[in-house]
Parts: structure tokens; sequence; C-alpha cells
């Protein structure tokens, strides 16, 4: 067990000196938000197998974008869990410390992440607002997060499946990649009627459209299991969303398979060490 604290002490220096370095040579300077001792020791009980975080399709656009070095700008699409529901406060939601983690590893880029949850939405909802919330922004990347509340309120699944085909095709029309962000492991959707249904057809279309996803379920499932992150803790008292610890703990996970499109980048090295 010394190993990923040593790792994680290291990445922890090795982040303050390239920030540092970044501010006494004029570059930009993201704020980390402060996460409190509760919550920052959670981060060595991060770990998951590094087969579990192994996309099966590229990111040509990030790649490009990280390989450049100037700018990289993310849209993270959904629902509660995206906008941060049972986050103590909007600096600890998923996009806000993912900003945050890239930056760490990118301290010479500039780093955006775009919030555009909006709780209680479905896959229709958000395929409504593609215009305005993602093109708009013109990003490199779109974290799509959708299927729970379809899976909790058993909407019909063909057409989940449908938008979210549609909506990425939408998307990946303007030059952007897409990746899907898979459900939270919550009481709430495990016990909803189709949820199987639902997590197949993120998968089903993960591999038909060819573009990655996040395997959230399956990384909380591994936390639990082992228990390095219990129930209690990484789900809120309503049984469906994410803590402040699991919400950190995503993002730095996120973070290190999104940096992973850029070879040769040292601090990618450092956290895989963990």
């Amino acid at each position: 067990m010394r190993a990923p604290v040593i790792a994680a002490f290291w990445f922890a220096c090795s982040t303050a000196s390239a920030l540092a370095q970044s501010a006494a040579a004029g570059g930009p300077v993201h704020p980390v938000p402060v996460m409190g001792a509760a919550t920052e020791s959670v981060s060595p009980r991060c770990d998951v197998p590094a087969d579990m975080l192994r996309l099966h399709h590229p990111m040509p656009h990030v790649a490009k974008r990280l390989a450049e070095g100037h700018t990289l700008t993310v849209v993270a699409l959904g629902s509660s869990s995206t906008a941060g529901a049972g986050a103590s406060n909007p600096a600890l939601t998923y996009p806000a410390r993912l900003e945050a983690e890239l930056y760490a590893m990118f301290p010479h880029m500039a780093i955006t992440v775009i919030n555009r949850g909006v709780s209680g939405e479905e896959a229709a909802n958000m395929y409504a607002r593609i215009e305005r919330d993602v093109i708009a922004a013109e990003p490199d990347l779109v974290i799509w997060q959708a299927g729970v509340n379809a899976a909790i309120k058993d909407s019909p699944i063909d057409q989940f499946a449908e938008i979210m085909s549609a909506g990425i095709d939408k998307i990946r029309a303007h030059g952007i990649d897409v990746m899907l962000m898979g459900p939270q492991n919550a009481p709430r959707y495990v016990n909803a009627p189709h949820r199987r249904e639902y997590s197949d057809n993120l998968m089903l279309l993960s591999r038909t459209k060819e573009v990655p996803i996040f395997p959230r379920f399956r990384i909380m499932n591994h936390w639990q299991s082992t228990g390095q992150i219990v129930a209690k803790d990484a789900i809120a008292a309503d049984k469906l969303h994410m803590t402040d610890a699991s919400y950190y703990c995503i993002a730095q996970l996120l973070a290190h398979v999104i940096a992973e499109a850029a070879p040769h980048v040292p601090a990618i090295k450092a956290t895989a060490a963990r």
C-alpha cells in the first residue's frame, strides 16, 4: 500500500513545481479548488486497474490539441451528475475538478471545461440544446453523460439509442470528439428495471460509433468491491448522486484517460504509477 502514497506525493510535488514554473514564465495559472482534508485523503484510493482506463477508440482532435500544447476546450454535457448534484459546492463538481486536474498535467496550456449539465434531463432534452450548449462553445471534446434518468423512469430504450446516435453524429460533424460517460453505481440506478439494457446500449453505441466510453459504473464497483471507497462515501444519502469524494476521483481518472491521448507527457507517467 506504500507505493500509491509515494507516487501520489511525487505527483503532488511535480504538479506544484510545474505550476511554479508556469507562473514564473508568465503562463496561465488556474486556481485549483480547495478540497479539504477529508476529500484529499481519498486520493490514494482512487486507483483502478490500468486496463479499466484503456480506451478502445481514439480522440484525434484532443490528441492534436495536446500535441500543439496551446488550448483544450471540453464541454461536459449531461444531467445531474454532470451539473454536480451531491457536491458540496460548484468547485467540487466533476467538470470543475477535471479542469483543475488537466491543468495540473498541462500547466502551459489554456484548459477550459464547460459544465453543461442540467438536472433531471434525458437524452432528448440534451439533444435539443446541442447547438446552443455544445456547438456554440467550439469544444475539442464533448463528454456526454446520459441514460440514468431514462433508466429510472423506464423510458423507451430504442428512443434513447436513436437520440444518442443522432447526437453523436451531429457533434462529430463539427469536428468535435465525443466520449460517453457510463452511469454511476448507485442503488437507484442499480434497481432500475431495465438498467442493464441501457448500459448495453451505451456500450453498443461506443462500438458502432467508434467513440470511447468512460466506464464509471465499473470503476465505482471496483472501489466498493475492494473496499477502497465504500458505498456510503461514494454515493449521497439520496442513493443516486455522487459525493465530493467520488466526483474528485472520477475527475482524476478521467483526466488521466484524456491525457493518454498525448504521447510522451511526463505527468501522465506520474499518475499512471499511482
